[in-house]
């Protein structure tokens, strides 16, 4: 992946700030505006934002990444937060959708989210 960004953990003051405002949304989500400016964004993109804004409030740095149609073992792992040794084996017994690109296994992200959120069930 090609983490064009990195952003930094938010300093004390906005992180409470951010944290309060996500709390009086009560898990609806947010609208989107820059300076002022409403963006109409599907869902999808208010609850990236919200999660973004989650982490960075949360003390974590945040690194944001374009992602291809297929991604590489180590990209798929990287996704899961696992080794690529360990993707291997729900791909190789057909748990985890692969394609193959030759020798190579090619993962597609809807697949990876489905299994980290069916695994995260367990």
């Amino acid at each position: 992946m090609d983490h064009r960004y990195i952003a930094a953990a938010l300093s004390h003051h906005d992180a409470r700030r951010v944290t309060a405002m996500i709390e009086e949304l009560d898990g609806r989500a947010p609208e989107v505006a820059l300076d002022g400016v409403p963006l109409d964004v599907d869902s999808s993109a208010r609850h990236a934002v919200m999660e973004l804004l989650r982490q960075l409030a949360t003390g974590t740095s945040v690194t944001i990444a374009a992602v291809g149609d297929l991604l590489t073992t180590s990209q798929a792992a990287e996704v899961l937060g696992v080794s690529d040794t360990y993707v291997r084996k729900p791909a190789d017994s057909g748990r985890l959708p692969i394609e193959m690109r030759g020798s190579h296994r090619r993962f597609r992200l809807e697949d990876l989210v489905k299994h980290r959120e069916e695994t995260a069930s367990r």
